[in-house]
């Protein structure tokens, strides 16, 4: 039951509600990458590692971009970065660091979320939240075509 209530805020704030105030403690897309890190790892058969191609699924980005996001969560100090030499491919496994890091994130996740579930109506919050996926699509679709544009 914790553990589904944990998902459900993580996917409440990560993917439904795009509010960056509740990422106080570290950045919403290093959280969002580390997030899609801990998945792979543990939907992995060998349930430590995420490769760079499933992360680059997952996140629906090229792998140029992902290693470079990578990198800069390496410098953070929050994954290792390591080449499995029997595959030929490069993994990332999350530290502990990051593992304390994402259970405290978890929490105030969850903490938020309940207090929303718990004070906001239902149909409201589900008004509100497909006005802010309408809103993001428009800013998400004019972006795209900027950048087509360049």
């Amino acid at each position: 039951m914790e553990q589904e209530l944990y998902q459900q805020a993580e996917d409440f704030f990560l993917k439904r509600l795009n509010t960056d105030g509740v990422f106080k403690t570290v950045d919403r897309a290093d959280y969002a990458l580390l997030y899609a890190v801990a998945q792979c790892q543990s939907a992995s058969q060998t349930t430590d590692r995420a490769y760079l191609y499933q992360l680059s699924e997952q996140m629906n980005q090229p792998i140029p971009r992902i290693s470079k996001a990578i990198r800069h969560l390496q410098e953070k100090g929050y994954v290792t970065w390591k080449t499995d030499d029997e595959l030929g491919r490069t993994y990332v496994k999350l530290t502990s660091i990051a593992v304390e890091l994402m259970q405290d994130m978890k929490n105030s996740l969850r903490d938020y979320y309940v207090e929303i579930v718990n004070t906001v109506d239902s149909t409201d919050l589900e008004t509100t939240l497909r006005t802010m996926k309408q809103i993001s699509d428009i800013i998400s679709a004019r972006q795209a075509q900027k950048a087509e544009d360049s």
